[in-house]
C-alpha cells in the first residue's frame, strides 16, 4: 500500500477575478451569474433558491497546461494527452528569472531527464499576479528588445517548445 502522507500537493494557481489583466492584448475573464438567486427565486413557492455562475475566459489564464496543440497545429489537445500523463508525476522544476532571460527553450532542459515528469518552470513573473503590471521594458536586456516585439502579440515567452512524446 502506498505511504499516502508522505506526498506533498502544492496549489499553483491564483485568485482569477472579474475584469483583471492577464496580459496585455488579451480579454479579462468575465465572471458573473448566469441565473441569479433572485432570478432562481421565481421557480419556488417556499423560498429556495440556487445560483449558477458563468466564467469567459481565455484558456491561458492563471496557472494552465501548456498542451503541444498551444504551438503546433498537429499537436495534441488537452482532451486527447490524458489524465494520467498529468496527474501523480515526480516534478522537477526549473527556475529561470524572466528578468535574467525572457525565452524558455529547448536549452534550459539540457542534460536533465524530463520524460514522465511534471516539468514546471519558475520565472517569478507570479509577483506580480493580479495587477496591472506589464513586463516593464527595463527588464528586456536591450539586445533582446526589438526581437521580442517582433514576436506574435509582443509575448516574451512565446518561443519554439520543444514536443515531448
Amino acid at each position: 500500500m502506498e505511504n499516502h502522507a508522505a506526498r506533498r500537493l502544492i496549489d499553483l494557481s491564483h485568485v482569477i477575478t472579474d475584469g483583471m489583466v492577464t496580459y496585455k492584448g488579451l480579454p479579462g475573464p468575465h465572471i458573473c451569474d448566469f441565473i441569479s438567486r433572485e432570478q432562481s427565486a421565481a421557480n419556488y413557492d417556499d423560498g429556495s433558491t440556487f445560483q449558477i455562475g458563468r466564467i469567459d475566459m481565455v484558456a491561458n489564464t492563471g496557472t494552465y497546461v501548456d498542451v503541444p496543440s498551444h504551438r503546433f497545429a498537429d499537436g495534441e489537445d488537452l482532451s486527447e494527452i490524458g489524465i494520467e500523463t498529468l496527474a501523480d508525476l515526480p516534478a522537477i522544476v526549473f527556475r529561470q528569472p524572466f528578468e535574467t532571460r525572457l525565452a524558455v527553450d529547448a536549452s534550459a532542459f539540457e542534460g536533465r531527464d524530463v520524460r514522465g515528469k511534471a516539468v514546471l518552470i519558475a520565472t517569478g513573473w507570479d509577483r506580480h499576479w493580479g495587477r496591472r503590471c506589464l513586463l516593464p521594458r527595463s527588464s528586456i536586456p536591450r539586445h533582446r528588445r526589438r526581437r521580442t516585439s517582433r514576436r506574435a502579440g509582443g509575448s516574451p515567452g512565446w518561443n519554439r517548445q520543444p514536443q515531448y512524446r
